[in-house]
């Protein structure tokens, strides 16, 4: 057998005889390309194509010279795949310039975020940039002794606040209730704050302010009670005068009569006496009462209030102006000013019917008359008159 291996057939398609020699078939070059039309394996061994390359077919007739198919229809077909190719690429291209952008993007919100919270911490910083210059342990030990030192502060000046608040309200006794109310509540509220072992220097602070406005209450009710009880005194100084002139008038007419003084009533802690002489000018009326009575139901007063009692001295003076005030059928003040050396605080007063404990009872539900009462005395000088079903007292307390 030669080297190379026929074909088997004739160029005719006639079998090869015994005498006839065999026509052997020319020799072709052997192609580069294994697809390439007219390719003739030269050896016995089978060809397996690549995966993916077009396979050759040969004709069914045989016939070498017939244009061998392929799976790709034309030369074409590589540069579509180019095509394919070169497409996929760019997408995805686009997709990771799309993807690199975002992220980018996303990146540019961080970092703005991230200088936002940084200019936050930056201003938070000079406020307290004081604290944060010193070491976390000095910071530490300089805050508690400020503190310590501003509470000390803010204490004494809730106790002086206190104190004068304490003093404004004793001197202040007619200035009402109401005030006076609100201001010992704020003066407890504060001395509570101050005495606590632990309070805070906010709440110390607010509480010592607190007493600000009820004591402004009590000082200008206090005003409010004085500029009333001058313009009365005014107004009764007035009547006074009138009287007087009117008396004047009638003098040379009719002399001024004076009714006897009762006798004196016993029991109480002073004996009743002779009214005193009339003022020049002023007529009087009425006959004397009991000042030991009333003495008694002040006595009797002071003692349900956890106070001791008071020596009751029967008065001239005030007999005589508890007469005036009969005589005018209205009260009003003996005339000593407050403020003057021989001032003394003065109640003076009327009910019907007359009784000791009656008169007693009308003083204390007045705060001003009540808190004269009630007051730091050990003498009360007592004038007592009865008049037309009518008990007239004037009353001085030393």
């Amino acid at each position: 057998m030669s080297e190379r291996q026929g074909t088997g057939a004739g160029r005719d398609g006639r079998p090869a005889g015994g005498a006839a020699a065999p026509v052997e078939a020319p020799a072709r070059a052997v192609p580069l390309i294994p697809t390439q039309a007219g390719h003739v394996l030269s050896g016995p061994v089978p060809v397996v194509p690549a995966s993916g390359v077009p396979q050759q077919r040969t004709p069914a007739n045989g016939d070498p010279g017939e244009p061998p198919a392929t799976d790709a229809a034309s030369p074409a077909y590589p540069s579509h795949r180019r095509q394919v190719v070169a497409l996929l690429t760019a997408a995805a291209v686009l997709v990771s310039a799309g993807g690199v952008w975002a992220v980018q993007q996303e990146r540019a919100a961080r970092a703005d975020a991230a200088r936002a919270a940084q200019a936050r911490v930056d201003a938070v910083r000079a406020g307290v940039g004081d604290e944060l210059a010193a070491a976390r342990v000095d910071g530490v030990v300089a805050g508690a002794a400020i503190a310590t030192v501003q509470r000390a502060a803010a204490g004494d000046q809730a106790r002086a606040a206190v104190e004068h608040a304490s003093a404004t309200l004793a001197s202040a006794p007619q200035a009402g209730d109401g005030p006076r109310g609100a201001l010992q509540q704020a003066i407890d509220a504060t001395s509570g704050a101050v005495g606590a072992p632990a309070v805070s220097l906010t709440t110390l602070r607010t509480v010592t302010a607190g007493l600000a406005a009820p004591e402004k209450g009590v000082v200008d009710a206090q005003a409010a009670w004085q500029a009333a009880e001058d313009a009365r005194v005014a107004a009764e100084e007035a009547a006074r005068a009138a009287a007087a002139q009117a008396a004047a008038a009638r003098a040379p007419k009719a002399a001024t009569t004076r009714r006897a003084p009762a006798p004196a009533r016993s029991g109480g802690a002073a004996a009743a006496a002779p009214a005193a002489p009339a003022a020049a000018g002023l007529p009087v009326a009425g006959s004397e009462g009991s000042a030991g009575a009333v003495g008694a139901a002040l006595n009797a007063h002071r003692v349900a209030n956890g106070l001791g009692e008071l020596s009751i001295v029967r008065s001239g003076a005030r007999v005589e102006h508890a007469m005036q005030m009969a005589a005018s059928d209205s009260i009003w003040h003996s005339g000593t000013r407050a403020g003057s050396a021989k001032a003394r605080p003065e109640i003076v007063g009327r009910v019907s019917p007359g009784d000791a404990t009656r008169m007693i009872r009308a003083y204390a539900n007045s705060s001003g008359h009540n808190a004269q009462m009630l007051g730091a005395y050990s003498t009360a000088y007592v004038g007592v008159v009865m008049h037309d079903g009518w008990m007239y007292t004037s009353i001085t307390f030393g």
